[in-house]
């Protein structure tokens, strides 16, 4: 027993500072100070001005984006190389992969560049991207349908 007693004063002695009693301090405290609820800063930030708004462009323009993606991949299985190199024909489905992956790319991109921008920059940039990513082989060969319907008529 009396070895277990000098373990424990060796272990008491490690957590104590030489002079700790001397200035009247006593041993550090382990846990924390218990807090008031008025002492508790709420840190969630507040909301943006214009944040609804953002919000709202940002829900508006998902579905035409999804409708992008799903155009370029119609586009993708209209379209073909006509190429007989296999280097050309990799190239051409890269290209194609990329163009059905370019509408969710550039939506991702313009939520995280704009994030701290007013609405109007977050819907000028959805809006510049959607003309610029309309799925054209699909639009073309569907206006061609439309006027060769109507020269049937």
């Amino acid at each position: 027993m009396a070895g277990a007693s000098d373990e424990f004063d060796e272990d008491d002695e490690a957590l104590r500072w030489i002079g700790d009693e001397e200035q009247g301090r006593a041993a550090p405290v382990l846990g924390t100070p218990a807090t008031s609820a008025a002492d508790v800063v709420d840190d969630a930030p507040e909301e943006a001005p214009g944040g609804r708004g953002r919000r709202t462009a940002t829900v508006a323009f998902l579905v035409p984006y999804l409708a992008l993606t799903i155009g370029w991949i119609f586009a993708a299985q209209q379209l073909s190389s006509g190429s007989a190199s296999l280097f050309t024909e990799i190239l051409w489905q890269f290209g194609e992969f990329l163009a059905m992956l370019a509408a969710p790319l550039w939506f991702a991109a313009t939520l995280t560049l704009t994030r701290d921008s007013r609405p109007r920059v977050r819907v000028g940039w959805l809006a510049l991207g959607f003309l610029v990513l309309l799925p054209w082989p699909v639009i073309l060969r569907f206006l061609a349908a439309l006027q060769f319907a109507g020269s049937l008529t």
